[in-house]
């Protein structure tokens, strides 16, 4: 006779991953009012302030380019807009989105040298300087702020100073960086960063961003890699406008328009505290309950975590999914199966994250771990965290 499945514990289903992240409520009625044609005054007046608002969140005097596309699409649009025929790159790789950075640079033929740790490990800015210094033919770093497949944050404040004195760009991936650890990019020197809507944004995917410091506005300009959709010079040309070169994603620029809204009420300085202390929390309550952080420099967008001994992250990932209506992201290329990742960017606050490490004790202790706290230590870890 097979056992009876355990009654559920949640009617609704809830995101707990790297991204897409929930969608707060009032960006989903942002999301359903009827979305006017892209080339008249009341949206081109939308599209002047929310690329404004973004130059606000990137902390920039120079200017935000919006595409229609994913991360990676603002991504590849860096590289063929960066980078000269022949013209050497540098990719700091500790994971699957600076392997990213490299698969472009090597769809496109650019050549670079490349510095690569272990997953799990940051990368050093001293590393990054020695690199530099032992080959004057690269032009441009390729960084992540927030290695999402680790959960690992890069000092890019300490890379950004190392780039900016031997006069070469650095361009920065913050897809899940922007909304969620600082990164102002004029004070820092960062020539270029680029992030997506569905992360720290909060919204649907779809919207992509490349933001180009005031030093850095020439870097697209000249003789470049083969472009034509992803010419940030059309991009450009229409931005004074009001429009975009190509169709824009209305709905959604409406939506990261309400988040940017929201970002400015709470404060752009409490926006970083709250995923800092939620991040604290996740991490606190995950080890009280015996998981181990896979991070050795963890970030506070996402929280990667091993779990007990005699524990499968496969059981425990399927578990939250079924009885909890929760959804994780668990490990990928070499750490599928060994790993869940739990994403905390966006509006979430203390009480999801009770939900998320609650649900986390009772799966372990019904796949044989004994385990309890997980919720004090959360809050104790909360009340500690500036």
């Amino acid at each position: 006779m097979s056992a009876t499945p355990p009654f559920k514990t949640s009617t609704r289903p809830r995101l707990f991953t790297p991204g897409p992240v929930e969608i707060p409520v009032r960006i989903l009625r942002a999301l359903s009012q009827v979305a006017p044609h892209h080339r008249t005054d009341v949206f081109r007046a939308t599209y002047t302030k929310v690329s404004e608002d973004l130059k606000w969140l990137h902390q920039t005097q120079g200017e935000v380019l919006m595409l229609a596309a994913s991360g990676t699409g603002a991504m590849e649009a860096t590289v063929v807009n960066l980078m000269a025929p022949g013209a050497k790159a540098l990719v700091l790789v500790g994971g699957k989105f600076g392997e990213r950075w490299a698969n472009l640079c090597k769809a496109f033929g650019v050549p670079y040298e490349s510095i690569t740790v272990e997953w799990g490990n940051a990368i050093s800015p001293a590393d990054v300087a020695a690199k530099l210094d032992a080959d004057a033919a690269i032009t441009t770093v390729f960084a992540t702020q927030s290695e999402t497949s680790t959960a690992t944050w890069y000092d890019i404040q300490a890379i950004a100073k190392e780039t900016r004195s031997r006069g070469k760009r650095l361009v920065v991936d913050a897809i899940t960086g922007v909304g969620v650890h600082p990164l102002p990019q004029d004070e820092w020197g960062v020539d270029v960063i680029v992030t997506g809507s569905q992360k720290g944004l909060m919204s649907p995917p779809g919207v992509a961003t490349v933001s180009l410091a005031p030093f850095a506005l020439d870097a697209i300009e000249g003789d470049k890699l083969p472009r034509f959709y992803w010419d940030l010079r059309k991009a450009r040309k229409s931005l004074p406008t009001g429009e975009s070169a190509f169709t824009p994603p209305v709905s959604l620029i409406f939506a990261v328009g309400v988040a940017i809204a929201m970002m400015r009420e709470e404060g752009l300085e409490n926006v970083h505290r709250r995923h800092a202390k939620l991040a604290a929390a996740v991490r606190a309550g995950a080890q009280r309950i015996g998981f181990s952080l896979f991070s050795k420099s963890p970030a506070n967008s996402v929280t990667a975590l091993l779990p007990p001994a005699g524990v499968e992250a496969s059981a425990v990932v399927k578990r939250l999914r079924e009885v909890h209506g929760i959804t994780v992201a668990g490990g990928q290329d070499h750490m599928k199966g060994k790993m869940i990742r739990v994403g905390h960017m966006g509006s979430y606050d203390l009480s999801d994250i009770y939900v998320v490490l609650g649900a986390l004790e009772e799966c372990v202790n019904a796949l044989g771990h004994k385990a309890d706290g997980a919720c004090s230590a959360a809050r104790e870890a909360w009340e500690a965290a500036s």
